[in-house]
Formats: C-alpha cells, sequence, structure tokens
C-alpha cells in the first residue's frame, strides 16, 4: 500500500507540474482544432451529503472539520473534488491526513489527494488537482462505467465534454468546459492564457491509468496538458 501511495503521489504531482507549465503546448495527439461541445456530463442523482462517501474509501473517513464561523464557499462539484476550495472539501471529507508541507492533501485513507493553489483573483485555496486512487481501496480496479461514475461526482457539475483521445497504452484523456471552474479559477486561467496561446478558460481534462486489468485511479486536472 506505501508504494501504492508514493506511486499516486508521484504522479499527481506530474500532473500538477505539467498543468502549471502552462508554456508547454498541448499534447500532439490532441485534434488541432477545438471541437464543437458535444455533450454534458452524466453525473448521480444525489446530493452531496449524500455523495460524501463514495465506494472510493476503504474504511471510515476522518471526522470532518468543523466550521469555525467561516464562510465555506458552495461547492461546485458534487462530493467536493476539482475548483472547490480547501474548506469546503474537509467539510465532507474530513481533516487533511498529510502534514502541511506534503505538498499534496490526502483524504478518506489516502483515496482522494488533492493539490490546491491560491487563486490570485478569488483569493482562494482552490483544488486543482484531484486523484481517485482505487488502488487504495478494496477495489484496486475498476472497469471504465465505474471509475467514470466516481469521476463525475468530483469535476464542476455544469461540465461538458468536448473531445477524448488517447496519450499511450496506459492512459486515456477525456477534455471538458466548464463556467463554474472558469469563474472559481480566474487567476490560474488568466496566467494560462498570458503563456498559452491555446489556452482557453474553465478547460480542465479526467485522465484514465489504467492496466490489462483495468483503471487504478482517475487523475482531474485545470487546463488541458496531461
Amino acid at each position: 500500500m506505501e508504494i501504492h501511495k508514493k506511486r499516486l503521489l508521484i504522479m499527481a504531482g506530474c500532473i500538477a507540474l505539467s498543468v502549471t507549465l502552462t508554456s508547454c503546448a498541448e499534447s500532439t495527439r490532441e485534434d488541432k482544432d477545438s471541437d464543437n461541445v458535444v455533450e454534458t456530463i452524466s453525473t448521480v442523482g444525489s446530493t452531496p451529503a449524500d455523495e460524501a462517501v463514495t465506494d472510493t474509501e476503504s474504511g471510515m473517513a476522518t471526522e470532518p472539520v468543523k466550521d469555525k464561523g467561516t464562510t465555506i464557499e458552495p461547492l461546485i462539484t458534487k462530493t467536493g473534488g476539482l475548483g472547490d476550495t480547501k474548506e469546503a472539501i474537509e467539510q465532507l471529507r474530513g481533516a487533511d491526513e498529510n502534514g502541511q508541507d506534503a505538498g499534496i492533501s490526502s483524504y478518506q485513507n489516502n483515496t482522494f489527494l488533492a493539490i490546491y493553489a491560491q487563486d490570485e483573483v478569488t483569493k482562494k485555496n482552490t483544488a486543482l488537482n484531484v486523484t481517485l486512487s482505487f488502488e487504495a481501496t478494496d477495489t484496486p480496479r475498476r472497469s471504465e462505467k465505474d471509475a467514470m461514475r466516481e469521476a463525475s461526482s468530483v469535476i464542476p457539475s455544469d461540465a461538458v465534454k468536448v473531445k477524448e483521445y488517447k496519450i499511450d497504452e496506459g492512459r486515456e484523456v477525456i477534455k471538458y468546459e466548464s463556467k463554474l471552474l472558469s469563474e472559481r479559477l480566474r487567476g490560474w486561467y488568466d496566467l494560462d492564457a498570458a503563456n498559452n496561446p491555446k489556452s482557453k478558460s474553465g478547460a480542465f481534462i479526467v485522465i484514465l491509468n489504467h492496466d490489462e486489468e483495468g483503471i487504478f485511479s482517475v487523475v482531474v486536472s485545470a487546463g488541458n496538458n496531461p
């Protein structure tokens, strides 16, 4: 399990670094022209509180962080995920299991990992990278249907699918756009646009990581560079 944790931490860190280096061009495997919006993401019909404990967990979540009088931003996802603030996520998923200097936050027995950044415009500590680690659960491999059902709960509720493509034999990418995410990460997208002419506000990607046995993790990240 420790090996799986380290593997996921390294992977999530690499994804975040790739997203931050906005001067890099989009993957050459993407289509040259942006496709039209074709499909709205399907979501599970239940409330955030109902879905706070998902089957990515292998045990009980840690005790949720209590509201100490600070204003908690409303969720833009179902169960706390991409574009949500750390405070809002921890209201549902419990306290961060990693130390402050870890660079990546861990929740629910290492099944949910998040990387936060302070947005320069909104001034909110917001998740710009989320990883669902199925390897840390009792069901370490998932079907594509099950993996996407889990992913639908941690992406913005207004997400619209734009395109999907394959990076290599072990990774598939689905690109989305979200107006809610564009507002939550206004500063991040402004910086991205200044360095990357192909940047589009509100764009994000879902990466399905798999082997011959099935999907072992899902990475959700702002931007369009896998």
